[in-house]
């Protein structure tokens, strides 16, 4: 049994990747630029506008590095996304912002995001997706001990 448990596991987990392939290909961005993004332009959330990117934060909550958010800044500007512009009054700080066609496109994803999660909460009910969280993070909790 341990080694159909152990194949119908990562089988289960590639079936992740088909979620975030139709959150995303409608966009042209994947999943972690679609996350930066917002987050820049301000469209992360409805009631809390969050212009300033917060690297760290973001490392935590995407688990990557800094290298892998310069990464994908660099991609989000060559698709002109995003600008970003050294403070005159510190050249040590650097400003992003979201362009127009930036803003666009993060409102464009937060759109197919919410009516993606609509169908997905009313067919896979609010209960079990509270449940599916709870086991992701216990999950997570358990990688997060193995990777110290």
């Amino acid at each position: 049994m341990s080694d159909e448990l152990r194949e119908q596991f990562f089988t289960s987990i590639l079936h992740f990747r088909k979620l975030e392939s139709a959150l995303s290909s409608e966009c042209e961005m994947q999943m972690n630029e679609m996350v930066i993004l917002h987050s820049i332009a301000g469209t992360c959330c409805r009631e809390c506008p969050c212009m300033n990117l917060d690297v760290p934060m973001m490392q935590k909550k995407l688990h990557i590095s800094k290298p892998a958010i310069s990464y994908i800044l660099n991609t989000l500007e060559k698709k002109n996304y995003i600008t970003r512009e050294i403070d005159p009054k510190d050249r040590r700080k650097v400003s992003i912002s979201a362009t127009p066609e930036g803003k666009a496109a993060a409102e464009e994803s937060m759109k197919r995001y919410d009516e993606l999660w609509s169908e997905i909460l009313t067919q896979f009910g609010e209960e079990n997706m509270k449940e599916l969280i709870r086991l992701i993070h216990g999950l997570d909790e358990l990688y997060e001990n193995f990777a110290k």
